[in-house]
């Protein structure tokens, strides 16, 4: 026989079971609504269960390239956003304008600062200090060599 404390144990027990997993079983609504709200840190907890749970979805990239944009992480958006619209070449599950927007927005800032860019002016600065500290090596060994002047 169960008591009335036994009873409530237990149904708590399973509302606690069922919380559980309505938290676990992540939405591409719960995501959108995250995202639209400015929620980036919870939207994107929701997205990487979302794209772990579902790879393939064009619509989970999209939204990943949304947060991403938002965040101003210009090409990992560009890469999320190529890769819904290999899956999906129309992303018709989004409002066109606001699917345009993204990628005029992501295009502009492909431009203002282009990824391959980015690693031939650290390579320039790693040339340059070569060539000083060469010349410089250069400079103390050559004045080691000349005998003292008297």
């Amino acid at each position: 026989m169960l008591t009335i404390q036994s009873k409530h144990l237990i149904s708590l027990f399973a509302a606690f079971v069922l919380a559980l997993s309505t938290a676990q079983a992540a939405t591409l609504e719960q995501a959108s609504a995250l995202l639209d709200a400015g929620h980036l840190t919870q939207a994107d907890h929701v997205i990487a269960q979302v794209l772990a749970d579902q790879p393939h979805s064009a619509q989970a990239h999209y939204l990943d390239a949304r947060l991403l944009a938002a965040e101003g992480k210009w090409p990992l958006a560009e890469q999320e956003l190529e890769l819904a619209r290999r899956l999906d070449p129309t992303l018709s599950f989004g409002p066109q304008e606001q699917v345009q927007a993204l990628a005029n927005e992501v295009l502009k800032h492909q431009w203002k600062n282009p990824s391959g860019f980015a690693g031939y002016g650290q390579a320039a600065l790693a040339a340059l200090f070569v060539l000083i500290s060469g010349y410089l090596v250069f400079g103390v060994m050559r004045h080691r060599r000349q005998p003292p002047k008297v």
